[in-house]
C-alpha cells in the first residue's frame, strides 16, 4: 500500500515539474507575438522615409501695379509658382487706384508707391493698409523733348509735374534743386505751387496725372516724371533725365514698398513673395532693366 501511494505521489510531482517547465518556455504566447510585431514595426518605421508634404490648390495672390512693364514681377510670378503661389498681376493707369483696390479687398498686395505716398493716403483716406517690405528707390527726373540742358530752358514755358500731393511736392523740390524756383521753407516736405516764392523764368507749372505726363512732353518744355513711368515710356532715366533727384538726402521717404492690408500682413505666402523679391536674381533684373535708375534697397 505504501509503495502504491509513493508511486502516485511521484507521478503527481513529475507532472507538476513538467507543467512548470512548459510554462517558462511560452508563458504568454500572445504577448510574445505582440512584442515581435512591435519590434518589426519599429524596424519598418526606421526604414521608411518621411512622406513629402502633399501640395493642395495654389494660393492666389493678386498684386496691383502701375504701368505695363513688369519684368521683375513676371520673374517673381514664375518663382512663386514653385512655392504653390499663383500671382495675378493687375495693372492700373492712375496712382489713386491701387490703394483703394487693396483696401477694398480687390487686391492682396500692391507695389507701385513709396513710403511717403502711402503714409499720406493712409492719413487722408483712412486706409487700413501698410508697407510690409522695401523694394527700390526710383529718383524723380526732369525730362524734355525740346531741350538737352536745363540752361536752354526758355522764359514763360510750361512745366508738367504730378498732380498728387506727395509726388507733386517732390517735383517742386526737384525744380528747386535744378535752380529754377525757390520754395517757402515753411512748406516742409509737401510744398505746393502756392509755396513758390521765386520763379525768375515765370514758368507755368501744370499738374497732371503722373502716367499722363510722358505724352504731354510734346506740349510742355520740361516735365518731372517718376522713374518707373519714364522707363515705361521708353526713357532710360540715368541717361535721359536732364536732372535726377538727390534721393539720398530724403531718408526712406521715397523708398518704394510692397503694401498689404494691415490684417493680412503676416500671411505666410506674402513672406515667401518678399523672400523671392529680396534676392540677387531680382536685383540683377532691376539693375539690367533700369540701367541704374532704380536702386535696390535691401
Amino acid at each position: 500500500m505504501k509503495k502504491r501511494v509513493l508511486a502516485i505521489l511521484t507521478a503527481l510531482i513529475l507532472t507538476a515539474v513538467l507543467a512548470a517547465c512548459g510554462g517558462q518556455k511560452n508563458d504568454n504566447p500572445k504577448a510574445e507575438t505582440k512584442t515581435a510585431q512591435t519590434e518589426e514595426n519599429k524596424a519598418d518605421q526606421a526604414k521608411t522615409p518621411e512622406k513629402e508634404e502633399v501640395k493642395g490648390e495654389p494660393v492666389t495672390v493678386k498684386v496691383g501695379l502701375t504701368g505695363t512693364d513688369s519684368k521683375v514681377w513676371n520673374y517673381i510670378k514664375e518663382e512663386a509658382a514653385k512655392e504653390n503661389i499663383k500671382i495675378e498681376l493687375v495693372f492700373f493707369d492712375a496712382y489713386n487706384l491701387p490703394n483703394a483696390a487693396l483696401n477694398d479687398g480687390e487686391l492682396d498686395l500692391n507695389a507701385f508707391q513709396h513710403h511717403f505716398y502711402l503714409d499720406k493716403e493712409v492719413e487722408e483716406l483712412g486706409y487700413q493698409i501698410e508697407a510690409i517690405a522695401d523694394t527700390v528707390v526710383a529718383p524723380l527726373g526732369l525730362y524734355s523733348k525740346k531741350i538737352t540742358s536745363i540752361d536752354q530752358l526758355e522764359d514763360g514755358v510750361k512745366v508738367a509735374i504730378p498732380e498728387d500731393v506727395t509726388n507733386g511736392g517732390r517735383a517742386l523740390v526737384l525744380l528747386q534743386q535744378a535752380g529754377l524756383i525757390k520754395l517757402d521753407e515753411a512748406a516742409g516736405k509737401l510744398p505746393t505751387i502756392k509755396d513758390i516764392t521765386e520763379n525768375p523764368k515765370n514758368l507755368q507749372v501744370l499738374e497732371l496725372a503722373a502716367t499722363n505726363i510722358p505724352p504731354a512732353l510734346d506740349e510742355v518744355q520740361i516735365a518731372a516724371i517718376n522713374s518707373g513711368v519714364a522707363s515705361d515710356a521708353g526713357y532710360v532715366p540715368a541717361q535721359d533725365a536732364l536732372v535726377l533727384e538727390d534721393y539720398q538726402n530724403s531718408g526712406n521717404l521715397y523708398v518704394n514698398v510692397i503694401a498689404a492690408r494691415s490684417g493680412d500682413k503676416d500671411r505666410p505666402e506674402f513672406k515667401k513673395i518678399i523672400d523671392i523679391y529680396h534676392t540677387d536674381a531680382v536685383k540683377k533684373i532691376i539693375e539690367d532693366d533700369t540701367k541704374g535708375s532704380s536702386i535696390p534697397v535691401w
